[in-house]
């Protein structure tokens, strides 16, 4: 199970092996396995070939949707995490981006784009059992992202630009697809903030996301809360450092990020009273990723973070060329 506040286990790889070509700067895909209560640790997993990026794993930990460069172009393939077997989830002209696997793991939410035909970007979901994608949304220039579905798979949470060229967080239908935007719902939105990266808590009550501001010193980045149903946002971070990627625990009583708050990029948590909707104690450390030959990315609008039960993956840098057998060290 993934670590608590009580027993703050560090997340733990099994033998995860990793190979570089050169010495250049690679980005890779680190899948591991999350210690249970007794720190036994179950198989081993190994990244997606190549260069791979938008990493989002099934609930139960067995399927990767990722989106690697082939050959000059962007795709969307998924990889068995049982087998290893790899392979595209739809190949033609059109760009799939940011895929995110259904509470069933049959199906994939995505933004596809046609730059060609004026810009225009449109929300699908694909099917497995027929592996047929159907649009979602209508086709439109405000470019929406797709960040989660809600916990029966009933509802997708996307990210959308206003006219002011805002991203704010929308509830869309599924059932009201292929024009689902006609009966969407914005829950969050401020002239002064982007919003990215928007989630889902395991009882559906709550959404957890990141805000993007520009401050006299720079952007900032701090973690919120708000409730479904549309509310007031709670803070989970101040925006002292930046903090990126929230994930819900499977139970709710947990969020994990990565944030920079320790000097390099780490996994680091804070757990959350689901009842009273607001943090509890503060946030500790999970991951520690200290040395450039193996971190996570200070490039951090290219690093994922995906979580379940038992498995998580990672984007990681090596700048330095070798073959890694690690473990991930607690703090």
């Amino acid at each position: 199970m993934l670590p608590t506040p009580e027993i703050v286990r560090p997340l733990h790889l099994s033998e995860i092996e990793r190979f570089f070509a050169n010495n250049r700067a690679k980005d890779r895909l680190l899948c591991g396995n999350i210690e249970d209560d007794e720190g036994h640790d179950s198989d081993r997993t190994v990244e997606p070939s190549g260069q791979a990026w938008r990493a989002n794993l099934s609930p139960d930990g067995t399927k990767l949707a990722f989106c690697p460069m082939r050959a000059g172009k962007w795709e969307l393939w998924e990889k068995s995490l049982v087998d290893g077997r790899e392979a595209p989830v739809i190949s033609d002209d059109h760009v799939r981006d940011f895929p995110q696997w259904s509470p069933d793991g049959m199906r994939l939410a995505y933004t596809r784009s046609n730059f060609i035909d004026q810009g225009e970007t449109q929300v699908m979901a694909w099917s497995g059992e027929n592996r047929r994608e159907e649009p979602v949304m209508a086709p439109n220039t405000r470019y929406p992202l797709v960040w989660d579905w809600s916990p029966v798979g009933q509802l997708l949470l996307v990210g959308q630009n206003n006219d002011k060229n805002r991203s704010e967080i929308w509830v869309v239908p599924l059932a009201a697809a292929p024009h689902a935007e006609t009966a969407a719902r914005k829950i969050a939105s401020d002239p002064a903030y982007d919003l990215y990266q928007s989630r889902f808590s395991s009882d559906g009550r709550w959404v957890v996301f990141e805000g993007v501001r520009n401050t006299p010193t720079g952007l900032e980045s701090a973690l919120y809360v708000i409730s479904a149903a549309v509310g007031p946002w709670m803070p989970i971070s101040h925006g002292k450092r930046w903090d990126d990627k929230p994930r819900w625990s499977p139970d709710g009583k947990t969020i994990y990020f990565v944030s920079d708050r320790g000097g390099f990029f780490n996994v680091w948590a804070i757990r959350f009273d689901s009842a009273k909707g607001k943090p509890v104690g503060e946030p500790f450390r999970v991951t520690s990723f200290e040395s450039p030959e193996l971190m996570v990315s200070d490039a951090i609008p290219k690093v994922d973070f995906s979580l379940t039960q038992n498995r998580f993956v990672l984007t990681m840098e090596q700048r330095s060329g070798s073959i890694w057998l690690l473990d991930i060290l607690g703090p």
